[in-house]
């Protein structure tokens, strides 16, 4: 009988230890490389936004030599020239189309002016109450700050409606689902968000801390420009020799006021927060919303739009050149930051607007309110554009004001929605859902309701209106994709998951695009980051070898014959 020799137990232990560690220490790095592929192709989403931009206008031959940073920024990304923003084509929903993934009849907003039947305007009152969320709920729309902090803190909540209890809600409580900046946000990645009124708040979603760094200067100010810079009473150095006015009033004063938000971006891509005081580091999910566009495009003057026979005018080429620069400059600081490889950047819009040549033939606000009131129809609330919405003061009467909406012949009117049909339109149901339209009334092309003068308008129907420009594209974007057309219909709404998907985060934590089952943009090569495959349980060759030396070097310890 061979004898062990336990002299040596100290050698072996330390020799099957080490081979231990190693053969684990492999195992950890292949499961660990498996895993990797399921990791974040980008580190960074940017969201830009031109109200107003569509796809026909980026196509456009007679546009072309004042696009040249958006056709740069096609040549390296995808052109979708089939996308769609939502219906109604309002900034508020064609926003959250992008931040929710969802439309309207699961984010419960259905414009920035609604109506809610179960919130009160002041506590005490009566259920059933319009929610206005623009300028209107600033502490002082006429600062640029709001009369507060650029954000959240410059909404006037004695303004806001309440709920049952007396709760103000605010623009964010309004929302039905979360966004993409909660999702980011509870991952513990930093967001941003800049845009046009404080009201834009209601990106934070239901939470109310989605967004780490919001900045909305008020887009409705009363400024001037004074030394080359965009100034409100409050920031003005002798505002005496100065003559304020609304900022969308001008053209030229929309582009000082874009100018803001873009040197804000500026600062958060080179890692700073939006004001440059603090140093967050560059957000992971952030975006910008341009307006100059949309200002040119409605300007009733010889100066805007786009005239009948296809000639741009020169506000509406300033103002696209102009904003074109702004995206150029946008882009090149994120190579200088070294950042662009590694930046999902997506180039959309809220909306179009219509009509893209020509003048809109306008309506009179009155022109079917009087109608349903002369017939004892009384109107609750009404949102009127390039679309009407409706709410009914008895719902029971919907049958009979379709019917009187629809014998009025008015060749303004393309069709008028409700009961079956708005919910086959893709609509809520406004019996029970309390914020859903009684009824909509969808305008030809062409039709604007307005009692102001104004070329176009958005919030309608038309392809005008929601046939948006969309492009998405970075540094690392695989060449087999660089420069590619994907001309299948998609819809802004698949954004939303697209940026989540890019940054390694789990889109089926994005309540509303659950609901309607959104899925990411094809053509991107971006996998669903959803999927981690199985580590690799395979032993290399390597490993075979060091576990046969371990094996003998344990027996001749031990005194095991060969």
């Amino acid at each position: 009988m061979t004898r062990l020799k336990s002299c040596h137990a100290p050698t072996v232990l330390k020799t099957v230890i080490f081979s231990i560690t190693i053969l684990t220490g492999q195992a950890f790095l292949q499961f660990n490389n498996s895993a990797a592929t399921a990791a974040s192709l980008y580190q960074h989403v940017l969201l830009l936004s031109v109200d107003g931009l569509r796809d026909a206008d980026i196509a456009d031959p007679l546009l072309q030599p004042y696009l040249s940073n958006i056709k740069n920024l096609q040549a390296t990304g995808v052109t979708y020239t089939n996308a769609f923003t939502s219906t109604p084509s309002d900034s508020f929903p064609g926003e959250l189309n992008y931040l929710t993934g969802a439309s309207p009849k699961t984010t419960g907003v259905y414009y920035d002016n609604s109506y809610s039947r179960s919130l009160l305007n002041k506590p005490g009152g009566t259920a059933g109450t319009g929610v206005l969320f623009d300028e209107s709920i600033d502490k002082n729309s006429n600062l640029l700050s709001g009369g507060g902090d650029f954000g959240k803190g410059s909404i006037d909540s004695t303004k806001l409606p309440v709920d049952s209890t007396g709760k103000s809600i605010y623009p964010h409580n309004y929302l039905n689902v979360n966004t993409i900046f909660e999702v980011a946000h509870e991952a513990g990645l930093h967001t941003a968000l800049i845009d046009k009124h404080p009201a834009y708040d209601l990106a934070n979603g239901p939470s109310g801390k989605g967004v780490d760094d919001f900045y909305a200067p008020e887009i409705n100010a009363k400024v001037a420009l004074e030394n080359g810079k965009l100034v409100d009473r409050s920031t003005a150095q002798n505002s005496s020799n100065l003559t304020f006015k609304t900022t969308t009033k001008s053209t030229s004063l929309t582009e000082a006021y874009d100018d803001l938000k873009v040197n804000a971006l500026l600062n958060q891509i080179a890692g700073k927060d939006s004001q440059g005081t603090t140093t967050p580091g560059t957000p992971a999910i952030f975006g910008m919303n341009f307006q100059a566009l949309s200002v040119a495009q409605k300007d009733a003057t010889s100066n805007g739009g786009i005239a009948t026979d296809g000639t741009p005018s020169p506000g509406f080429i300033d103002a696209l050149q102009h904003t074109d620069t702004s995206i150029g400059n946008i882009i090149s600081a994120l190579k200088v930051q070294n950042l662009f490889d590694s930046t999902l950047v997506v180039l959309t819009a809220k909306h179009g607007q219509n009509p893209r040549q020509g003048t809109a033939t306008l309506i009179p606000e009155n022109t079917f309110t009087d109608v349903l009131e002369k017939a004892g129809i009384s109107v609750n609330h009404a949102t009127q554009d390039d679309i009407g919405l409706f709410w009914l003061a008895e719902q029971n009467q919907v049958d009979t004001a379709t019917n009187l909406l629809n014998n009025l012949k008015n060749p303004a009117i393309n069709e008028v929605l409700s009961g079956n049909a708005l919910k086959q339109a893709g609509f809520g149901n406004p019996l029970s859902d309390d914020r859903t339209p009684d009824l909509i009334i969808k305008l030809n092309p062409g039709y604007v309701i307005s009692d102001s003068t104004k070329r176009a308008e958005h919030g309608g129907f038309s392809d005008d209106d929601t046939h948006v420009a969309l492009i998405a594209a970075s540094g690392t974007l695989a060449s087999r994709f660089k420069g590619t057309i994907q001309t299948q219909t998609v819809k802004t709404t698949q954004v939303a998951v697209t940026a989540l998907d890019a940054l390694g985060l789990d889109p089926e934590s994005l309540q509303g695009a659950v609901k309607e089952g959104t899925k990411k943009l094809p053509g991107l090569g971006i996998s669903d980051t959803r999927a981690v495959p199985e580590p690799d349980t395979s032993i290399s060759l390597l490993s075979i070898m060091g576990l046969m030396l371990t094996v003998s070097l344990w027996r001749r310890s031990w005194g095991f014959p060969k």
